[in-house]
């Protein structure tokens, strides 16, 4: 979490590595990042600048991330895996995009729980087009993760396309539904975005 939303997590470079939990330190880490690009710009934020905020090295950094894009999206690196367990979950005679449309709400939860975070991602996905360019692909991770539940509430191949679909299009809807939320300033609306997006997919098909 950010610096100013989560006193938690707050780099605190007084305190010894050893005495931080993993977990601890990549809060800490992601929020440096954050901070590090508002304050300095995406390009001229340096992983060693970053890692110093809190009080590691560069190479630290690394144990706990491949890249400061990946550091970023930290707060929401775990997102896809819970919505697919949650996918998982669902009963098996519910529909697929009805289905993925609940398992989603453990993301909404998310952008709900901390909505300075959430603006502050959006804001440098937007100026920062290697930061957006990894978002795009943690998406696809998420496509991925879904999809694979999807195809067994179905009985399709896990690599069948018609399994990634349905995956795809809901969440380019809940992208859809982010950047209104973004343009608006004003993320409480993120769960009613996301059902109009949904409603203007299926009008699409079905006019």
């Amino acid at each position: 979490m950010t610096e100013s939303t989560n006193p938690s997590v707050r780099p605190n470079p007084t305190k010894g590595v050893r005495e931080r939990t993993r977990d601890a330190i990549r809060a800490e880490l992601a929020a440096a990042a954050i901070s590090a690009f508002q304050e300095e710009g995406f390009n001229a934020s340096t992983v060693e600048s970053i890692a110093a905020r809190v009080g590691v090295s560069g190479r630290t950094f690394f144990r706990y991330f491949a890249s400061k894009e990946d550091a970023v999206l930290q707060p929401m690196e775990r997102l896809g895996a819970d919505a697919a367990q949650r996918l998982g979950q669902r009963p098996s005679e519910e529909g697929t995009v009805q289905a993925l449309r609940a398992s989603l709400e453990v993301v909404l939860e998310a952008v709900l729980a901390d909505q300075p975070l959430m603006r502050a991602v959006m804001t440098l996905n937007r100026s920062a087009p290697e930061l957006r360019r990894r978002h795009l692909q943690q998406q696809d991770e998420w496509v991925d993760q879904l999809a694979v539940v999807v195809a067994r509430r179905t009985g399709l191949r896990e690599d069948s396309p018609s399994a990634r679909l349905p995956c795809t299009v809901v969440l380019a809807a809940f992208e859809k539904a982010l950047g209104v939320c973004a343009d608006d300033d004003d993320f409480s609306q993120i769960g009613r975005q996301f059902d109009e997006a949904l409603a203007e997919v299926g009008r699409l098909f079905h006019p």
